[in-house]
């Protein structure tokens, strides 16, 4: 048996040492440094868990026992990596202190539980994840003294989630030792283990049809391409009756989308900054990725999203033949992001490209601009869930945009029931105000509005005239400036163009707030034969109204402008596009 915990440590203090990020991401560097100070935690008194070798190298051992599923190897059997090794000596080396008496484990009946409940293993593509997952997952049924343990491989579609249970499978059905030794019995959908009345079987996300599951050990592959959270809350909220439970979840980075893997991702990085101290102890986290700052087309940083290139020479021309396709196909440059350097890309019909937008998150002080010209836009499209007010300021080439918005309980209720998106979250921090009864109650809209006009210098609001024309006549009848807006691209088209100019070069500021991220993750364009812009409300992934305000709020404010009918709209903003 190799040195199991060693190995670890020592990729742990290489990783800190690579001070320059040559080899090493910022993101490995922070959990290699998380690792080596939890070991230190562990020898207190005061800590809530202790380490234990015996563990750790006892699942190394395991996995190293298994054969590959798939291809000829020398050795047959799992070599584990550094990194692979890094990560499963935290999950099983960590234990609680609090025991379980479980009859005839060890000499005391005392059975210690993992420490981490989560894990996330995030990596490029050909990097062994969905071995790693088998193995593991394997472990847990065979080693780990749950009765009726239901191990679960879960993915947005079957054949998805058969990946990961089919390398399993064929893992059991090529080991004699393994099936002798634990009593497994492989069938077409599930590897059975009589012994202890325990099953591992594949699952997908039709979540309504999981009720009644009761899973011991979760391993979710590609969470990313989850668009909701469905399956995810079924099977957390089922593992509440275990005592030594675990999602395990292993994944490369998708197209951005409003599913569960956007706010997974934060929380991870997150953790992994210090943010949270020692209140996630049960989350560990092993995120391999290029950094913001790196080169995506050089070569030599592409081993801190993709470990396994210092073992396989193979692995490195693959991604080179990558990298100039993408070079000189921009349609092929976000699949290598995404599937090579394991970083987000926005969807080709996604009209927002997120990592730009979040870099213009920057403050938006309302007292500062309250003596400032601004423009306003309000969206009514639904009296069912959210209404939106935007106003936006251009202050010397900086644009500031700020909403607010509205929702009935109803909507936030059912909203908080599917568990699909925060909405009671928003409404707790502020970002969206809660009115009663099942639909929007416009006096409530009336007097916030009323109230803003007397503190902001608003020159104009643009409106969408349907189901809007009676606050629009009370407005009017209290002399607050309102304009209709109308619906199509010859309308949205300057303020989308504009709005892609401020985003891009860094020129807007939106505070960070979570509802615009939102609603700007979902949008898609739609273009007319002139390829003119408007947002597509029915292809949209969900709901868009506090960008569809924002644009209205920009579109209005851009007709102020005076433009020659030579120029365009670039040619108009010439003073915050950044080529």
């Amino acid at each position: 048996m190799r040195d199991y915990v060693q190995i670890a440590i020592d990729y742990a203090i290489d990783a800190i040492k690579d001070k320059e990020r040559k080899k090493y991401c910022k993101l490995i560097r922070q959990a290699a440094k998380r690792f080596l100070d939890d070991l230190k935690r562990a020898d207190k008194k005061k800590c809530p868990f202790f380490f234990d070798e015996w563990h750790a190298k006892d699942a190394c051992d395991f996995l190293e026992k298994l054969p590959h599923a798939k291809g000829n190897w020398d050795p047959p059997t799992i070599v584990l990596h550094p990194s692979h090794i890094f990560f499963v000596v935290q999950l099983f080396g960590f234990r609680k202190k609090t025991f379980i008496k479980i009859k005839d484990w060890a000499d005391d009946d005392k059975f210690y539980p993992r420490r981490f409940s989560s894990a996330l293993f995030a990596v490029a593509r050909k990097n062994a994840k969905s071995t790693l997952s088998a193995g593991i997952l394997l472990y847990c049924l065979c080693c780990e003294p749950e009765n009726g343990a239901e191990v679960i491989s879960a993915a947005t579609t079957f054949p998805q989630a058969r990946i990961i249970f089919d390398t399993a499978k064929i893992m059991v059905e090529k080991t004699f030792d393994i099936r002798e030794a634990f009593g497994l019995e492989c069938w077409s959908k599930s590897i059975s283990r009589f012994e202890t009345n325990s099953s591992f079987k594949p699952i997908h996300a039709k979540a309504s049809t999981q009720d009644g599951l009761n899973p011991s050990h979760i391993g979710i592959d590609e969470i990313h391409a989850h668009k909701t959270a469905d399956l995810l809350n079924v099977l957390q909220s089922a593992l509440g009756a275990r005592a030594n439970p675990l999602i395990l979840y292993t994944t490369t980075e998708g197209y951005v989308n409003a599913g569960p893997w956007q706010e997974i991702r934060k929380f991870a990085q997150d953790l992994l900054k210090g943010s949270f101290k020692d209140e996630a102890d049960h989350f560990l986290v092993v995120f391999y990725a290029l950094d913001d700052d790196d080169e995506e087309l050089n070569p030599e940083s592409w081993i801190k999203a993709s470990p396994f290139i210092d073992i396989n020479p193979y692995l490195l021309d693959e991604i080179k033949k990558a990298a100039i396709e993408a070079k000189q196909m921009p349609s092929k440059m976000a699949e290598f992001r995404i599937k090579r350097l394991n970083k987000p890309s926005s969807a080709a019909d996604i009209w927002i490209d997120l990592r730009k937008w979040d870099k213009c998150d920057g403050q938006v002080d309302l007292e500062f601009l309250k003596d400032y010209p601004c423009y306003g836009g309000l969206d009514l499209a639904s009296t069912s869930d959210l209404t939106s007010l935007s106003l936006t300021w251009n202050i010397d080439g900086e644009i500031y945009t700020y909403n607010w918005g509205w929702c009935p309980t109803s909507a936030i209720s059912y909203r908080t029931e599917r568990g699909t998106v925060p909405y009671a979250g928003w409404v707790e921090k502020g970002h969206i105000k809660q009115t009663e009864g099942d639909v929007t109650d416009y006096t409530v809209i009336e007097s916030d509005i009323l109230e803003l006009f007397n503190k902001f210098n608003i020159v104009n609001i643009a409106y969408d005239s349907w189901n809007a024309q009676t606050l629009v006549n009370n407005l009017v009848a209290e002399d607050v400036p309102m304009i209709q807006f109308i619906q199509g691209a010859k309308s949205y088209h300057p303020a989308m163009q504009a709005t892609e100019i401020y985003y891009v070069s860094g020129k807007l500021h939106h505070g960070g707030n979570p509802v615009l991220r939102w609603c700007a993750s979902n949008m898609v364009a739609r273009r007319d034969p002139n390829l003119n812009m408007a947002p597509d409300k029915k292809k949209s992934a969900d709901k868009i109204d506090y960008l569809v305000s924002m644009l209205m709020s920009i579109g209005v404010m851009i007709a102020d402008i005076e433009v020659n009918e030579d120029e365009d709209i670039e040619a108009a903003f010439k003073d915050v596009l950044i080529i």
